[in-house]
């Protein structure tokens, strides 16, 4: 018997978890059910005119005729909550299927690819586009390690590679069981400071919502390697920007085995790049009081934080998160934040460091915007809630260390900070001579401490290129970045 193509089986496998009948899938699509015995036995496929109206059919048809126990394991498997987002989900999972055969039939007159497959040459899209694997939507669990010389290829590229199309996917969601390995080559000749260590923080923001590692090794020098452990593989070598050869796919599981466990060596401790970390880990290490001691203090703010409150405000957002934590606790919960008394201590420490030492300040203007808007404060890393009348007393407190504090120095970013390329983040980088730290304005996995001298230098030498302004971008004048600051704060108060 002929094997099924990727297509046939998923959707045979969601008919029979949901217990949802041929005939009864054939009625909500209005389809005789003769083509969806060919759908499930891998005779043919839907047709591509009528693609999205059938695989919304089917992901509708097989929520609302489950089970509880079924829609139960549905929603585990596709780690979602309710049954919208579960019908979003299989609807993602069945248009990637979807299109893998419709591909596969185009470009090899076949709907069932070879276990093993080699490729003298091929595009680097095309690489790119084989990499995006419908494996990859199975989101309960997936073990992936990409061995990626990324800085050797276009930038056209890189995008492509780290970004997958999962426009049906539930967003704010946390994958804790989806694990992947990237490994880089981080040689300084490799890098270019303006774009690629920006490239670095946006890729860990883009990976937020998994278990996402960034390893840097020259093992990793002209190779193209990715790696579904148990389910996929593609793996090539890099010929110039834009070219692969020896392009190798499998679908083998004992492979793809064997290559995930031999990649896995060069993920050690000492090729780790960011080391992740929570605000309460690095309160109880003295992480964070050491980085505000360190020497060669320079910051990225890309989001406002507590180093800029006044006195009286930090005490009444402590006041107010005692009394969470204190009902919090009267419900049985573990709220997970700093050690309120603690926090008083660093407090003054980091005020005392804000308004003595010498600090160089990169902000985003959009930073001031936020807060206005949204009457969010990163505080210690957890989002409080500002009422406008707090919001114009920090920004007149910040005005105000801006203007006094003559160890503050101060450029403003007023639009992008790489203009020609438009990252996602907008984080917060607070680098020193000893210890430094990326705070992602992310729901999850949002604190990493920078793992590596090396690592340290480029991050340096990135800031000291942004802070020369060679290109003429940021607000230099300091009498201009205050008016900027009376401006946003006029914008809260209503004053002309």
């Amino acid at each position: 018997m002929a094997e099924k193509n990727r297509f046939s089986r998923l959707l045979k496998y969601l008919l029979s978890v949901s217990e949802v009948k041929n005939y009864t899938l054939a009625q909500e699509l209005q389809y005789d059910v003769s083509y969806i015995s060919k759908w499930t036995s891998g005779q043919m496929i839907p047709s591509e005119k009528s693609e999205d109206k059938i695989l919304r059919g089917i992901s509708k048809c097989i929520v609302d005729g489950c089970s509880s126990a079924a829609l139960d394991k549905l929603m585990k498997e596709y780690q979602v909550d309710d049954s919208e987002d579960l019908k979003l989900a299989i609807m993602d999972n069945l248009e990637a299927e979807y299109n893998y055969v419709k591909e596969l039939q185009k470009s090899s007159g076949v709907d069932v690819a070879p276990q093993l497959f080699f490729f003298p040459e091929m595009k680097l899209s095309d690489y790119v586009a084989r990499m995006h694997h419908p494996v990859l939507r199975r989101v309960n669990a997936l073990d992936i390690i990409g061995v990626l010389d990324i800085f050797s290829i276009g930038r056209e590229y890189r995008f492509q590679i780290v970004d997958t199309d999962r426009k049906h996917v539930p967003k704010g969601k946390w994958y804790q069981d989806v694990h992947y390995s990237m490994v880089v080559d981080v040689r300084p000749g490799k890098l270019n400071y303006t774009y690629d260590i920006y490239f670095l923080v946006d890729l860990l923001e883009r990976n937020s919502c998994i278990d996402f590692q960034l390893y840097g090794t020259t093992q990793a020098g002209g190779r193209a390697i990715f790696v579904v452990k148990n389910d996929y593989a593609i793996s090539g070598m890099l010929a110039g920007r834009d070219r692969c050869i020896s392009v190798v796919t499998s679908e083998n599981p004992d492979d793809c085995r064997v290559m995930y466990r031999n990649l896995q060596a060069m993920c050690s401790r000492e090729s780790l790049l960011f080391r992740k970390t929570s605000m309460r880990s690095m309160l109880i290490r003295n992480e964070y009081v050491h980085a505000l001691f360190a020497l060669k203090q320079q910051w990225i703010i890309g989001h406002m934080t507590e180093h800029f409150l006044p006195e009286d405000l930090f005490e009444e957002i402590v006041q107010q998160l005692e009394r969470e934590v204190q009902m919090s606790q009267e419900l049985g919960e573990d709220k997970a934040f700093p050690d309120i008394s603690d926090l008083r201590n660093v407090f003054r420490i980091m005020k005392n460091a804000v308004e003595e030492f010498q600090i160089r300040l990169l902000i985003y203007r959009t930073a001031l915007y936020n807060l206005v808007v949204d009457n969010v404060l990163d505080f210690f890393n957890c989002k409080v809630h500002l009422t406008d009348q707090q919001v114009v007393r920090y920004l007149e407190n910040f005005l105000e260390l801006c203007r006094n504090h003559p160890g503050m120095e101060i450029k403003m970013i007023p639009g992008r900070l790489i203009p020609d390329v438009e990252y996602n983040t907008r984080p917060c980088v607070f680098l020193s001579d000893t210890i430094s730290y990326l705070r992602l304005n992310t729901e999850f996995n949002n604190m990493y401490i920078i793992n590596r001298r090396d690592m340290r230098e480029a991050f340096g030498n990135m800031f000291a290129e942004f802070w020369e302004d060679g290109d003429g971008t940021l607000i230099t004048d300091k009498e201009k970045i205050l008016v900027n600051i009376e401006h946003v704060i006029c914008g809260v108060t209503g004053d002309s």
